[in-house]
């Protein structure tokens, strides 16, 4: 697939959402498959189950760094994650998993994960 054809299929909110949601699935199944090393994640005691059904499933619901562990766990493919600090110029890079050369790139701004790209 060109980079161009990867854009289209992105920018179409029909397909990129059908993708968000497998991919929310799919870290929900990770999750909970391994849900006695996922829970300690979890604040406030809430179960992993409940967790999974109300903020990793649903859509338009943000993602954290849970999610991301659970993603590069569920795909093998190692993620570079660029976080912009919000009262500043500084940049701070932070791969998952620590060690694995990161395919995928996101720059994070409080609040979202904002572009996503493939590594040239």
């Amino acid at each position: 697939m060109s980079v161009s054809e990867l854009e289209d299929l992105f920018n179409d909110e029909g397909m990129s959402n059908y993708l968000v949601v497998f991919l929310r699935l799919l870290v929900s199944k990770q999750l909970q498959q391994q849900a006695d090393f996922y829970q300690n994640f979890i604040e406030d005691n809430i179960p992993l189950k409940d967790f999974c059904a109300t903020e990793v499933e649903p859509m338009f619901k943000e993602s954290d760094h849970i999610h991301i562990i659970g993603l590069t766990a569920a795909t093998g493919v190692g993620v570079r994650v660029i976080y912009l600090d919000r009262g500043g110029d500084k940049v701070q890079e932070h791969d998952f998993p620590e060690g694995q050369e990161p395919m995928l790139h996101l720059i994070y701004r409080p609040g979202h994960y904002d572009i996503l790209y493939p590594k040239l």
